[in-house]
């Protein structure tokens, strides 16, 4: 009968071993970084990696970064579902109307992505990336956006599910904060350019011509000194 015991009791601890080995771990920022979305070439100002999605509820979850972040107030600018398609309409700051793509590469993990503002505007400018039941939140600080210019980027997903792997994109959310209008001088018409030297040929003849009277005006003096 002891002996029984004993060998259910080994059969038992086995299994409680074997299932605790097979326990799910949770999502790990592993080896991503601010590196991994750019945009004009820049990469991240900052990053922060938490297990959730930054797009539940209507106005997306801030809280997965605002604590990292800071900045004040965080307000949704765009959701992007699974397909890199925008849910919704677009997206405006201060009356300007922002417009975002999202394409996805072939391995679903990376893609590229560009951003276009109708006004000029600075924002603190931030995209969740949801993949694996987790959120890496990319800072992009004092960006400042020119009217009608496209910037791209690109984005890339490098931390691991709970299984250990590298999940794939499921979906994207874009916040902003301390968003403000910019005043850019107008570019000068041809024209305009042409008037402003036609009138500094006016002026140079001008003073050309009173420096040729001084002149004149001093030699007809001399001349007159020396009779």
């Amino acid at each position: 009968m002891k002996t029984l015991i004993a060998a259910i009791l080994m059969v038992a601890s086995s299994i409680a071993s074997s299932s605790a080995s097979a326990a799910p771990s949770a999502p790990n920022v592993a080896n991503a970084s601010r590196d991994d979305v750019t945009l004009s070439a820049h990469k991240a100002d900052n990053f922060t990696f938490a297990v959730g999605n930054a797009q539940a509820g209507p106005s997306g979850t801030s809280s997965l970064f605002s604590s990292a972040f800071g900045g004040g107030t965080w307000n949704l600018l765009n959701k992007i579902d699974s397909t890199g398609a925008l849910v919704g309409s677009p997206g405006s700051v201060l009356g300007s109307n922002i417009s975002v793509s999202f394409t996805l590469g072939s391995d679903s993990k990376s893609g590229t992505w560009t951003i276009t503002s109708s006004k000029s505007l600075q924002m603190d400018l931030v995209l969740g990336i949801h993949a694996g039941n987790a959120t890496g939140s990319f800072l992009f600080d004092n960006l400042v956006l020119t009217a009608g210019q496209t910037q791209s980027g690109s984005f890339a997903i490098n931390w691991t599910n709970n299984g250990g792997k590298v999940p794939g994109y499921s979906n994207l959310t874009m916040f902003y904060s301390n968003a403000a209008l910019r005043t850019v001088a107008p570019v000068p018409e041809p024209s305009t350019y042409a008037m402003l030297l036609v009138g500094l040929a006016l002026v140079g003849g001008m003073a050309w011509r009173r420096r040729r009277r001084g002149d004149a005006r001093a030699v007809s003096a001399a001349s007159l000194s020396a009779a």
